[in-house]
């Protein structure tokens, strides 16, 4: 069995390498960058020289089919994204890297039907609108999507490609839609402002969240987690489920964090503004197909970031370029 992680220099991809190396697999990753400086901070120096580094462009389709086969790829765990600011700023860019990419995943299993046997993918809680498009409670898997990012719609296309891959080829996969995933490595976009705002008050530096009200955090381990238990799954179809951590105001996420690092009591702070999404989701769908799977609590998820922070900061380890 080996498994090819797609985006493995980004947050989510980093913990799954972590994942899949305590597990006893050695992962094959998948990016087009050239510093696997997240992966450094999660996995360790290490650990990292064990696992193979493809550099790659998931828009190249030709390459992700030569790949499979010659690493004898199993299963395939797709991350490789951009995120809502990068898609705002070049559209036709985040299509071909969300989209095309995605679909080149999938074209790549295709190809290789004998051999590959799942994908888990990523999607979006982005696939829905603004909460007042709703009625009042967590939003389930089944809420209609009503994208208000060219990101969201880019993840409602991905659902619906994974679909008619399953009708017309029998590919099997899973999606999972978080909200606000948070932890070590989470850096870029406005919901990792929670995390950026933890790494501050272990640097002794002031941080203004750029968003207020309300939120579904999930801590980036149990994301990573998810991911696992997908691919190891043997499930039909082409499934998403909600993935769901712990709603919380923006003002207690502070709050946890200053009980968590006192020194940074008065340097926190947040704007009003809620962000353009429902702020919590159910995942009933997901605990039922694959788990149960116990979600660690944002006080806790809070306090281990805070102490890996901390003992990447003694090791002077720990990478603050998104705070410069």
């Amino acid at each position: 069995m080996a498994t090819l992680v797609t985006g493995a220099f980004g947050c989510i991809g980093s913990w799954v390498v972590r994942r899949l190396l305590a597990a006893g697999e050695i992962p094959v990753v998948y990016d087009f960058g050239d510093d696997p400086w997240r992966l450094r901070m999660i996995v360790g120096a290490e650990r990292l020289r064990d696992v193979p580094l493809i550099k790659g462009d998931i828009a190249d389709l030709d390459h992700l089919r030569r790949v499979v086969p010659e690493r004898r790829i199993t299963r395939i765990i797709h991350l490789a994204a951009w995120q809502v600011p990068l898609c705002r700023q070049d559209p036709a860019g985040g299509a071909r890297v969300n989209v095309v990419g995605t679909t080149n995943v999938f074209e790549a299993a295709r190809a290789h039907k004998e051999q590959v046997t799942r994908i888990v993918y990523f999607s979006s809680a982005a696939v829905f609108g603004p909460p007042e498009l709703y009625g009042p409670g967590p939003l389930s898997d089944d809420a209609p999507p009503k994208p208000a990012t060219h990101y969201g719609v880019y993840k409602v296309a991905n659902e619906e490609t994974a679909r008619i891959y399953w009708e017309e080829h029998r590919i099997p996969s899973i999606g999972f839609r978080p909200l606000s995933v948070y932890g070590p490595g989470r850096d870029f976009g406005v919901t990792a402002d929670p995390t950026l705002a933890m790494k501050a008050a272990v640097l002794g530096r002031p941080f203004k969240i750029r968003f207020g009200g309300s939120t579904d955090l999930i801590y980036a381990d149990d994301v990573a987690t998810a991911c696992l238990v997908a691919a190891d799954s043997g499930l039909p179809g082409a499934r998403v489920y909600n993935l769901h951590g712990e709603s919380a105001a923006i003002a207690r996420v502070i709050g946890l964090i200053e009980e968590a690092c006192p020194a940074a009591r008065g340097s926190l702070s947040h704007v009003g503004n809620p962000l353009p999404f429902p702020a919590a989701l159910a995942d009933h769908g997901y605990q039922r197909d694959l788990g149960p799977k116990p979600r660690t609590a944002l006080a806790e998820g809070i306090q281990k970031t805070i102490e890996e922070f901390e003992r990447l900061k003694r090791d002077g380890r720990l990478d603050a370029r998104e705070l410069s």
